[in-house]
Protein backbone atom coordinates (compact mmCIF):
# COMPACT_ATOMS: atom_id res chain seq x y z
CA UNK A 1 0.00 0.00 0.00
CA UNK A 2 2.73 2.35 0.97
CA UNK A 3 4.60 1.37 -2.19
CA UNK A 4 1.59 2.25 -4.32
CA UNK A 5 1.25 5.66 -2.69
CA UNK A 6 4.99 6.28 -3.16
CA UNK A 7 4.80 5.37 -6.84
CA UNK A 8 1.81 7.72 -7.39
CA UNK A 9 3.56 10.56 -5.55
CA UNK A 10 6.68 10.01 -7.66
CA UNK A 11 4.58 10.06 -10.83
CA UNK A 12 2.97 13.33 -9.80
CA UNK A 13 6.38 14.87 -9.11
CA UNK A 14 7.59 13.76 -12.55
CA UNK A 15 4.57 15.35 -14.16
CA UNK A 16 5.15 18.54 -12.24
CA UNK A 17 8.81 18.54 -13.28
CA UNK A 18 7.86 17.81 -16.88
CA UNK A 19 5.26 20.57 -16.92
CA UNK A 20 7.73 22.98 -15.34
CA UNK A 21 10.30 22.09 -18.00
CA UNK A 22 7.81 22.68 -20.82
CA UNK A 23 6.89 25.99 -19.25
CA UNK A 24 10.56 26.98 -19.17
CA UNK A 25 10.91 26.24 -22.89
CA UNK A 26 7.80 28.24 -23.67
CA UNK A 27 9.05 31.14 -21.56
CA UNK A 28 12.42 31.05 -23.29
CA UNK A 29 10.66 31.20 -26.65
CA UNK A 30 8.61 34.16 -25.54
CA UNK A 31 11.76 35.98 -24.39
CA UNK A 32 13.54 35.58 -27.85
CA UNK A 33 10.45 36.87 -29.64
CA UNK A 34 10.34 39.99 -27.47
CA UNK A 35 14.01 40.92 -28.39
CA UNK A 36 13.53 40.75 -32.21
CA UNK A 37 13.92 44.09 -34.16
CA UNK A 38 13.06 45.54 -37.54
CA UNK A 39 16.17 46.10 -39.73
CA UNK A 40 16.90 49.05 -42.04
CA UNK A 41 19.92 50.69 -43.80
CA UNK A 42 20.72 54.24 -44.90
CA UNK A 43 23.40 55.01 -47.54
CA UNK A 44 25.14 58.26 -48.58
CA UNK A 45 27.44 59.16 -51.47
CA UNK A 46 30.22 61.77 -51.40
CA UNK A 47 29.58 64.70 -53.72
CA UNK A 48 29.51 68.44 -54.27
CA UNK A 49 26.46 70.70 -54.50
CA UNK A 50 24.09 67.78 -54.77
CA UNK A 51 26.08 65.93 -57.45
CA UNK A 52 27.89 62.73 -56.51
CA UNK A 53 31.63 62.35 -57.05
CA UNK A 54 34.85 63.85 -55.67
CA UNK A 55 37.48 65.36 -58.02
CA UNK A 56 41.02 66.74 -57.77
CA UNK A 57 42.08 70.26 -58.72
CA UNK A 58 44.39 71.14 -61.63
CA UNK A 59 47.47 73.36 -61.55
CA UNK A 60 49.20 74.54 -64.72
CA UNK A 61 51.31 77.58 -65.56
CA UNK A 62 51.83 79.04 -69.04
CA UNK A 63 54.35 81.53 -70.36
CA UNK A 64 54.47 84.21 -73.03
CA UNK A 65 57.65 85.89 -74.32
CA UNK A 66 58.12 88.80 -76.73
CA UNK A 67 58.65 86.56 -79.76
CA UNK A 68 55.28 84.80 -79.24
CA UNK A 69 52.27 86.27 -81.00
CA UNK A 70 49.86 88.27 -78.86
CA UNK A 71 47.50 85.35 -78.27
CA UNK A 72 50.13 82.64 -77.88
CA UNK A 73 50.69 81.11 -74.46
CA UNK A 74 52.85 78.03 -74.05
CA UNK A 75 53.59 75.26 -71.58
CA UNK A 76 57.40 75.01 -71.63
CA UNK A 77 58.35 72.76 -68.74
CA UNK A 78 61.82 71.76 -69.92
CA UNK A 79 64.90 73.73 -70.93
CA UNK A 80 65.77 75.82 -72.77
CA UNK A 81 62.15 77.10 -72.78
CA UNK A 82 61.01 80.38 -74.26
CA UNK A 83 63.61 82.99 -75.22
CA UNK A 84 63.62 86.17 -73.12
CA UNK A 85 64.46 88.73 -75.80
CA UNK A 86 66.98 91.29 -74.48
CA UNK A 87 67.28 92.99 -77.88
CA UNK A 88 70.36 93.86 -79.90
CA UNK A 89 72.18 95.32 -76.88
CA UNK A 90 72.56 91.84 -75.45
CA UNK A 91 74.56 90.72 -78.50
CA UNK A 92 77.32 93.27 -77.83
CA UNK A 93 77.39 94.28 -74.17
CA UNK A 94 80.03 96.77 -73.08
CA UNK A 95 81.03 97.59 -69.49
CA UNK A 96 78.29 99.60 -67.78
CA UNK A 97 75.61 98.63 -70.32
CA UNK A 98 72.35 96.87 -69.42
CA UNK A 99 69.69 95.11 -71.50
CA UNK A 100 66.08 94.37 -70.57
CA UNK A 101 63.74 91.49 -71.45
CA UNK A 102 60.63 89.82 -70.07
CA UNK A 103 58.52 86.72 -69.66
CA UNK A 104 54.81 86.81 -68.73
CA UNK A 105 53.26 84.00 -66.73
CA UNK A 106 49.72 82.96 -65.85
CA UNK A 107 47.67 80.10 -64.43
CA UNK A 108 45.68 78.34 -67.14
CA UNK A 109 41.92 78.17 -67.50
CA UNK A 110 40.55 76.15 -64.59
CA UNK A 111 43.85 76.11 -62.69
CA UNK A 112 44.19 76.88 -59.00
CA UNK A 113 46.46 79.76 -57.90
CA UNK A 114 50.18 79.24 -57.36
CA UNK A 115 53.26 80.70 -55.72
CA UNK A 116 56.40 81.05 -57.86
CA UNK A 117 60.10 81.31 -57.04
CA UNK A 118 62.68 82.46 -59.61
CA UNK A 119 65.60 80.04 -59.93
CA UNK A 120 68.87 80.17 -61.94
CA UNK A 121 69.34 77.56 -64.66
CA UNK A 122 72.09 75.02 -63.77
CA UNK A 123 74.12 76.09 -66.85
CA UNK A 124 74.55 79.55 -65.34
CA UNK A 125 77.21 78.11 -63.02
CA UNK A 126 79.30 76.99 -66.00
CA UNK A 127 78.72 79.94 -68.33
CA UNK A 128 82.39 80.96 -68.42
CA UNK A 129 84.15 84.18 -67.50
CA UNK A 130 81.47 86.40 -69.07
CA UNK A 131 78.69 84.62 -67.22
CA UNK A 132 80.60 84.97 -63.96
CA UNK A 133 80.98 88.72 -64.52
CA UNK A 134 77.37 89.44 -65.51
CA UNK A 135 74.85 90.67 -62.95
CA UNK A 136 71.08 90.68 -63.20
CA UNK A 137 68.00 92.07 -61.51
CA UNK A 138 64.36 91.04 -61.82
CA UNK A 139 61.15 92.98 -61.15
CA UNK A 140 57.52 91.90 -61.09
CA UNK A 141 55.23 93.95 -63.37
CA UNK A 142 51.49 93.88 -63.92
CA UNK A 143 52.04 94.15 -67.67
CA UNK A 144 54.87 93.61 -70.13
CA UNK A 145 54.32 97.15 -71.49
CA UNK A 146 56.26 98.62 -68.57
CA UNK A 147 59.27 96.34 -68.99
CA UNK A 148 61.48 98.82 -70.87
CA UNK A 149 64.94 100.23 -70.28
CA UNK A 150 63.41 103.38 -68.78
CA UNK A 151 60.61 101.82 -66.69
CA UNK A 152 62.03 98.46 -65.60
CA UNK A 153 62.05 99.58 -61.97
CA UNK A 154 59.59 102.48 -61.86
CA UNK A 155 56.83 100.41 -63.46
CA UNK A 156 57.39 97.44 -61.16
CA UNK A 157 55.05 96.14 -58.49
CA UNK A 158 57.95 94.60 -56.56
CA UNK A 159 61.55 93.46 -56.94
CA UNK A 160 62.51 89.79 -56.98
CA UNK A 161 66.30 90.01 -57.40
CA UNK A 162 68.64 92.98 -57.00
CA UNK A 163 71.93 93.04 -58.92
CA UNK A 164 72.96 89.45 -58.26
CA UNK A 165 75.24 86.90 -59.92
CA UNK A 166 73.57 84.57 -62.43
CA UNK A 167 73.80 81.70 -59.95
CA UNK A 168 71.44 83.41 -57.46
CA UNK A 169 67.66 83.08 -57.47
CA UNK A 170 64.94 85.03 -55.70
CA UNK A 171 65.22 82.93 -52.52
CA UNK A 172 62.46 83.70 -50.05
CA UNK A 173 61.03 86.40 -52.35
CA UNK A 174 58.12 84.87 -54.24
CA UNK A 175 55.09 86.02 -56.18
CA UNK A 176 51.57 84.69 -56.72
CA UNK A 177 49.67 83.94 -59.91
CA UNK A 178 45.89 84.21 -59.42
CA UNK A 179 43.73 81.19 -60.17
CA UNK A 180 42.00 80.74 -63.49
CA UNK A 181 38.26 80.17 -63.74
CA UNK A 182 36.19 77.75 -65.80
CA UNK A 183 35.87 80.49 -68.41
CA UNK A 184 39.27 82.23 -68.42
CA UNK A 185 42.93 81.94 -67.49
CA UNK A 186 44.19 83.79 -64.42
CA UNK A 187 45.56 87.35 -64.61
CA UNK A 188 49.12 87.30 -65.93
CA UNK A 189 52.21 88.68 -64.22
CA UNK A 190 55.39 89.79 -66.00
CA UNK A 191 58.92 89.22 -64.76
CA UNK A 192 61.16 91.94 -66.20
CA UNK A 193 64.87 91.05 -66.29
CA UNK A 194 67.75 93.49 -66.53
CA UNK A 195 71.15 91.99 -67.31
CA UNK A 196 74.30 94.10 -66.92
CA UNK A 197 78.01 93.91 -67.68
CA UNK A 198 79.37 95.90 -64.75
CA UNK A 199 81.53 98.95 -65.25
CA UNK A 200 85.22 98.19 -64.92
CA UNK A 201 84.89 94.63 -66.29
CA UNK A 202 88.14 93.13 -67.59
CA UNK A 203 89.17 93.60 -71.22
CA UNK A 204 89.63 89.83 -71.36
CA UNK A 205 85.84 89.49 -71.60
CA UNK A 206 85.73 91.02 -75.08
CA UNK A 207 84.14 88.82 -77.75
CA UNK A 208 82.97 86.17 -75.28
CA UNK A 209 79.52 84.58 -74.99
CA UNK A 210 77.56 83.14 -72.08
CA UNK A 211 74.61 80.77 -71.85
CA UNK A 212 72.12 82.34 -69.43
CA UNK A 213 68.73 81.07 -68.28
CA UNK A 214 66.20 80.84 -65.47
CA UNK A 215 63.21 78.76 -64.48
CA UNK A 216 60.29 79.16 -62.12
CA UNK A 217 59.42 76.75 -59.34
CA UNK A 218 55.63 76.86 -59.09
CA UNK A 219 53.70 75.44 -56.13
CA UNK A 220 49.91 75.35 -56.05
CA UNK A 221 48.19 77.32 -53.28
Amino acid sequence: MDGTRNRRALARRRKIVAIAAVGAVALAGATVTSLASWLDQEWVTAGVNGTSGIASSSFEIQQHVATDTVTQWHDRETGPGGVVDFGSLASALSPGVSAVGYVSLRATLGSVAGTLTLQPAPDNATSGALGTALRYSAWLHDTSATCTSSTYSSGAASQLVNNQALTVGSGATTFVLPAGTSAAAGDDQTVCFRITLPSGSSDTLQGQTAAVGWYFDAVSD
